[in-house]
């Protein structure tokens, strides 16, 4: 069970696909200037909303809120857009979490 952080959330929730220079798939955090097709890598998530239900599906992060450690996720399937708070994810593609 890995320590939660902003960086291991960041490094599992914000992870880019692309196609580089060299005509091959690439996946990496950022995304270099003059990629071709570059789309964001779903994960799967499960998380206690803030009404204390336990939640998960597979998703994209849309945008990031690191001010209030906060992310907008889109699940694939419903294309249901919802607000998360980082200390609630239990799990991303199962890597553990300790939130506490």
């Amino acid at each position: 069970m890995e320590k939660l952080s902003w960086n291991t959330i960041r490094n599992y929730a914000e992870r880019w696909s692309w196609i580089g220079y060299d005509g091959k798939r690439h996946v990496g955090l950022d995304v270099p200037e003059g990629a071709l097709h570059p789309q964001r890598v779903p994960y799967h998530i499960k998380y206690i909303t803030s009404k204390g239900l336990l939640e998960e599906g597979r998703v994209v992060t849309l945008k990031v809120f690191p001010d209030v450690r906060q992310r907008m996720i889109q699940f694939v399937t419903s294309k249901e857009v919802r607000r998360i708070r980082d200390y609630l994810i239990i799990e991303i593609d199962g890597h553990q979490f300790q939130t506490h």
